[in-house]
């Protein structure tokens, strides 16, 4: 996946009035007379930053500002849970205000179910000519993955307890550009990416969040899939990537995916967790 810097947390962190010292063994973070409230910005927008410092806050003393925070439906139900055990948590568009308390007390919270996991199954069923029901799937937390699937041909259908998705005759190529919520989840292009290869045409894809989750192609070509890495031609690649511009190691941040591909076994390694989903949909198919 690339590098995963954590100084947008970090920097958080010190705001809040933590000391924290980086070295080669790791991390130490302390805070002899515990952390206060302050008002931080995110220059980008970060799903996992946002969630440590609503952990950090909710105990913290004085109110706790985070601006241009995360909008991902898992860091509401974080919110949820917290306010349910006596925190005082409050989202007001893309800031959310944290006003610490002295203490939580236990509650009951049945935690959201994985769009990861829903797209997952979605795009092994649609690739292999399947028809599933994914249960407890929410399709306002699927938006940008089910407009994305309408373009390309794929099939659904919203029912009460979940989402019914379903192969009805070929894909048409379809581009994707992933981005931090409402955008198209990072988590789900590898998925999307092995399921192009299916689709008839050229679709393009560009992975704007991690500056190396395009690892698992080589893969896939091993099987015979047909896609080319590159760099797309921006003015300004920091207003699109996600992650440190310039890179320390240059990366391939886009793809072309030429479909339909007949894909034949062949031993792989699995990269990462999605990567390791998407070989084994492409193993399915083979």
């Amino acid at each position: 996946m690339g590098d995963r810097p954590i100084e947008r947390h970090l920097d958080g962190f010190r705001a809040m009035g933590a000391t924290v010292t980086c070295s080669d063994d790791g991390i130490e973070m302390t805070a002899p007379h515990g952390l206060h409230g302050a008002t931080y910005r995110f220059a980008k927008k970060s799903h996992t930053g946002t969630e440590a410092l609503i952990i950090a806050a909710v105990l913290a003393k004085g109110v706790t500002i985070i601006e241009n925070a995360g909008l991902e439906p898992e860091i509401d139900d974080l919110i949820e849970f917290f306010n349910k055990m006596g925190g005082n948590v409050k989202r007001v568009g893309d800031n959310i205000e944290i006003k610490g308390v002295k203490e939580l007390h236990g509650a009951t919270h049945y935690v959201m179910s994985d769009r990861n996991e829903a797209v997952s199954y979605a795009c092994m069923a649609i690739a292999t000519k399947g028809d599933i029901i994914v249960e407890g799937a929410v399709p306002a937390h699927l938006t940008a993955f089910l407009s994305k699937l309408d373009e390309a041909g794929g099939r659904y259908e919203l029912l009460p307890y979940g989402i019914r998705f379903w192969y009805d005759g070929a894909l048409r190529a379809a581009d994707i550009t992933t981005a931090p919520e409402p955008g198209f989840m990072t988590d789900w292009q590898p998925l999307w990416t092995t399921m192009m290869t299916q689709a008839v045409g050229v679709s393009h894809v560009i992975e704007a969040v991690h500056n190396n989750r395009l690892a698992f192609t080589k893969e896939l070509n091993l099987m015979g899939a047909k896609i080319e890495l590159y760099n797309p031609d921006l003015a300004n690649p920091s207003d699109l990537y996600q992650f440190a511009w310039p890179e320390k190691t240059p990366n391939f941040h886009a793809a072309k995916i030429t479909g339909p591909t007949v894909f034949h076994g062949f031993e792989m390694n699995v990269p990462d967790l999605r990567g390791g989903a998407t070989l084994v949909m492409a193993a399915i198919m083979a």
